[in-house]
């Protein structure tokens, strides 16, 4: 979800007159001219003495959009939606400043802040000048910031010219991440237990080894085991007690109701990557599925694992009718033993094919949006629909019928705070929630 950036500035040019410039340009035009007319030579030299003023302006605003050179921009990847973030920008000084007036300006789109006007000192040669500006938006999104554009503008403020500086990069705003209760598999009644169970239980061999699945490298093929099972046996980097997670989002545009921040699509956004960092903190490899395919890890380690997830999060948009089928169909083949699922507006017919597409004894969770209730329509108390039209009557049924296959199921309207509804969620009743979830430190 990208927001428009508003509003784009002229490009930088090598020189341009102000309005002031512009006033003082066409009363010298004037009097050069008429001053001659009127045979007044008073007139003429007042506009001569404008000319001379522009052209002084503009030589000195010319010199001076070469006397600063970006030395380098802070790297700021990425930022959590409703905090501020630092960016700050290095600038040298190359000792060509003939008096004019500075200043750097950085693009930022309106969702951000807008763009900073930073004014800028005179700089001796190699000197070198750091300048800050903040960040913030309380939108998701993924937005380009810059470039940096230095603009130099004689002491009368008839004349300017810019410079670019450095080059535009792009900063993800990543979805708000909340406060979640604890969850142990044990509460789920999983086939596995909880880490501690799952530990206690499993020797260190057995829980390195596990049967040969098409598409292993044979390099972790281990042949002790297989020799003594009959059947080929691989080295495994699941750990006992840390099972992996499959977090399937419902992005259907059709599934979902209201607009911008105060849509449904966000508040799912948010719903997931709150219960992505929560557990990622906790040692659950994560994995996120939406479209109909599950997002690749090209990460090294699990917490550039999940960074990489809260990125694809905030740059996710609305998908077609079909991306809630297309995902359960590739839930089907997926391997996971926790299955999450934050869900739309679904039916009966929606939810079906879930009940197959969980592993035996998987634990699996299912939160249920009453999308209705973000519809503005709703809001302004419209008028109810038919009984047998009714889509609230649809989501209980799916809601009745995931937790007849062994699914923990929660529904979520507007009002509720995400925290309450993972708790009734997990049901974990008055346990103390844990630590909240800053996202930096989540992501190391």
């Amino acid at each position: 979800m990208t927001p428009p950036r508003g509003p784009r500035r002229p490009s930088p040019r090598p020189l341009r007159l102000t309005p002031r410039g512009w006033t003082v340009g066409v009363v010298a035009v004037v009097t050069l001219v008429g001053g001659p007319v009127l045979g007044q030579r008073d007139i003429l030299r007042i506009g001569v003495l404008l000319a001379v003023l522009l052209g002084v302006g503009a030589s000195a605003a010319l010199r001076s959009r070469s006397s600063l050179t970006l030395e380098s921009r802070s790297k700021v990847g990425f930022v959590e939606a409703g905090n501020p973030a630092r960016v700050r920008l290095s600038v040298r000084g190359t000792g060509r400043t003939t008096g004019a007036r500075l200043l750097v300006e950085d693009d930022v789109p309106l969702a951000l802040g807008g763009t900073p006007r930073l004014p800028v000192p005179t700089l001796a040669d190699g000197e070198v000048l750091d300048l800050d500006h903040t960040l913030r938006s309380d939108v998701r999104g993924s937005f380009p910031i810059g470039p940096a554009v230095l603009r130099a503008r004689d002491v009368l403020g008839l004349t300017e010219s810019s410079q670019v500086l450095g080059d535009p990069v792009v900063i993800d705003v990543l979805p708000r991440v909340h406060e979640l209760t604890e969850l142990t598999l044990g509460d789920l009644g999983g086939s596995r237990g909880s880490s501690a169970s799952a530990s206690a239980t499993t020797s260190p061999d057995d829980a390195s080894i596990r049967e040969y699945r098409v598409g292993d490298d044979l390099r972790r093929v281990h042949w002790r085991s297989t020799a003594r099972r009959g059947q080929v046996m691989v080295r495994s980097d699941e750990h006992p007690g840390r099972p992996d997670v499959l977090l399937l989002l419902d992005d259907r545009l059709s599934g979902h109701r209201g607009a911008g921040a105060a849509s449904s699509l966000e508040w799912a956004v948010s719903a997931a990557a709150s219960a992505a960092v929560h557990l990622h903190r906790r040692g659950h490899h994560v994995q996120l599925l939406h479209g109909g395919q599950v997002e690749p890890v090209r990460e090294l380690d699990e917490t550039s694992a999940v960074r990489s997830l809260l990125r694809s999060l905030s740059r996710l948009t609305p998908g077609p009718p079909d991306s809630l089928s297309r995902s359960v169909a590739a839930l089907g083949r997926a391997d996971s033993t926790l299955l999450v699922a934050v869900l739309g507006d679904v039916d009966v017919e929606d939810v079906r094919p879930l009940m197959s597409a969980r592993p035996l004894g998987a634990p699996a969770l299912a939160l249920l949006l009453r999308t209705r209730e973000w519809d503005p329509a709703h809001r302004r108390g419209g008028t109810p629909p038919a009984p047998d039209a009714d889509p609230e009557r649809g989501l209980q049924r799916a809601q009745l019928v995931l937790a007849r296959a062994g699914w923990r199921t929660a529904t979520a309207s507007p009002t509720d705070a995400l925290p309450d509804v993972w708790a009734r969620l997990a049901r974990v009743g008055a346990r103390a929630p844990v630590a909240a979830p800053d996202v930096r430190d989540a992501l190391g």
